[in-house]
């Protein structure tokens, strides 16, 4: 549980607790990387600038400081970092917060009243006033109907972020599984390793994640909190703000701070309105490439290397060494050839089927349960675990992209370091 959202909670409650009397439970040697920032390659740059990637709300300037003085001494508040460059600095702040690192994974919690004990993988435990859970993302769903042999031969990657070899042809074509921000890392790492070949990515809708431009900031939230509660409405006030002059992408950006009130507002069947017909629409705005890997997909697109497909996976075999994926488009049933498919289909949400004993637990225990649409974990107030009681939990809390069966944007740093703040400040009243 240290990667960047664990160690932004131990970052922060360092700053709250004194003195800190932290444990970070995480099998991996280092903090703060998890998978995003984890990444060795300098060509996955961050899709947030660095004038907003502060591990701390209050000083903007801190990463952009760190940045200048650790790694590029010509970097402004525009610039795109590396990704493993924003890693050692997260790294970095966690290795000073006095945080006891357990290399261990947690299978378990056990809550007693206002306590808890946390059961280690080798058996041992920890006991614990407050738990708080950061376990970030999980391998993207399966693909279906994948045949025995393209699993024994290496065909197929579930998960984009694995250690696997690419294709030993250069020149043989990979399909990539989605078209959002996981499949341009997954393109950007096919070239950095020298493959040349054509490369199709194929999602649903088809659609490919959009670019950063300069642009000026709204006046205003694009989407009024006046606006009436249903994903119609939000759609009507946000093609009438753009309508009425804001540039789309600072249309997108007004929404930054107040896309969760106005999620939270939302009734059941609306949230399900907006995630079938509008999420894609606005995945692809909200979450933009760097210019410069815009340019380069671009790049790709006009060569004829890079292929955008709209349809969805039937089935992966394969026949005479060779993969075959068909998919099922508007037009019918293809096959796509392929030495190499990646699943770059996103993180699986669904919490009550993902492979962590952990999570199964606490289900089992009725100390969690599904959030909004069956997404994450159902929380309140401050990231508190809902439990199957309908209260919420005064020992354990959940941070980051745990918090996505309530929140909308949870996902990026800096709504993370908010939550992070917040949370510490919360546990540090408790305590005093």
């Amino acid at each position: 549980m240290g990667g960047a959202s664990g160690a932004l909670a131990a970052i922060h409650l360092t700053r709250q607790v004194n003195p800190p009397n932290l444990v970070v439970i995480e099998p991996r040697e280092e903090l703060g990387r998890g998978i995003a920032y984890a990444t060795r390659s300098p060509a996955h740059l961050l899709n947030v600038r660095a004038g907003n990637m502060s591990a701390f709300p209050d000083m903007p300037d801190h990463f952009l400081d760190w940045l200048r003085r650790e790694h590029d001494p010509s970097a402004d508040a525009g610039s795109f970092a590396p990704r493993m460059v924003f890693g050692r600095y997260l790294q970095s702040l966690a290795a000073r917060s006095g945080a006891v690192h357990c290399r261990q994974g947690a299978v378990a919690v056990r809550v007693e009243g206002e306590a808890a004990s946390v059961v280690l993988a080798d058996g041992g435990s920890i006991p614990a006033s407050r738990v708080v859970l950061a376990l970030g993302h999980f391998p993207p769903v399966d693909l279906p109907r994948i045949s025995a042999d393209a699993l024994s031969g290496g065909l197929y990657h579930r998960d984009p972020w694995g250690d696997f070899p690419l294709p030993s042809d250069r020149d043989s074509p990979v399909v990539l599984i989605g078209t959002g921000l996981t499949a341009v890392d997954m393109l950007l790492r096919l070239r950095e390793k020298g493959h040349r070949g054509p490369v199709t990515m194929v999602s649903r809708h088809g659609l490919l994640s959009l670019g950063h431009a300069p642009c000026a900031p709204g006046a205003g939230p694009a989407v009024p909190d006046s606006t009436a509660p249903s994903a119609g409405a939000y759609l009507a006030a946000f093609r009438s703000a753009v309508r009425n002059g804001a540039a789309w992408r600072a249309a997108v950006d007004s929404l930054r701070g107040t896309s969760n009130p106005l999620w939270a507002r939302l009734p059941t069947g609306e949230k399900a309105r907006f995630r079938r017909h509008l999420f894609h629409y606005w995945s692809v705005a909200r979450h933009r490439m760097a210019p410069c890997i815009a340019e380069q997909v671009e790049r790709e697109r006009r060569a004829g290397l890079l292929a955008i497909r709209r349809g969805h996976v039937r089935d992966l075999a394969m026949s005479a060494g060779v993969g075959h994926l068909t998919i099922v488009t508007s037009g019918g049933t293809e096959s796509l050839a392929a030495s190499c498919v990646i699943n770059c289909t996103g993180p699986a949400t669904d919490y009550r089927k993902v492979q962590s004993p952990l999570l199964r637990a606490l289900f089992l225990d009725g100390h969690a349960v599904a959030g909004d649409l069956g997404v994450t974990l159902a929380t309140g107030a401050d990231g508190a675990l809902e439990g199957a009681s309908g209260a919420c939990s005064r020992v354990l809390y959940a941070i980051g992209p745990m918090r996505a069966g309530t929140l909308f944007e949870t996902t990026a740093i800096p709504e993370i370091r908010q939550q992070a703040r917040g949370l510490a400040m919360h546990l540090a009243g408790i305590q005093s």
